[in-house]
């Protein structure tokens, strides 16, 4: 394979997200079409990252908790766009459900200096 065609860029980049980014692949039966996401791995990530805001969600909505926060994520990306909700998360009644942390610009809180982490 040529290093110059575009699927070579995309096989390399797709092993540094893989190998140093934290990122997680996706199969083809996690995405779903219609809304070109992968429901699953944002819930994932979010139950991970933010579990108490995930339970007290939870205990609030119930089963129909991930039909909720998934359209209220679609009408969020629509209206802001991706970069705006993976900068500053989404609204979800009243409370906001983050989709990235960036690292910080310095490594002096060895608490917040570990690299960035997105679903």
């Amino acid at each position: 394979m040529s290093q110059t065609t575009e699927r070579a860029f995309e096989t390399y980049v797709q092993t540094i997200l893989l190998s140093r980014a934290g990122w997680h692949p996706g199969t083809i039966a996690e995405w779903d079409v219609g809304r070109a996401l992968f429901p699953a791995l944002i819930f994932a990530f979010l139950q991970e990252t933010q579990p108490k805001l995930w339970q007290e969600m939870q205990a609030l909505y119930g089963s129909r908790l991930e039909s909720l926060l998934i359209n209220t994520l679609l009408k969020e990306l629509d209206l802001k766009e991706t970069l705006h909700v993976l900068r500053h998360g989404f609204k979800f009644y009243g409370r906001t459900f983050r989709l990235a942390y960036f690292k910080p610009a310095h490594g002096l809180n060895e608490e917040n200096s570990n690299g960035c982490h997105s679903f």
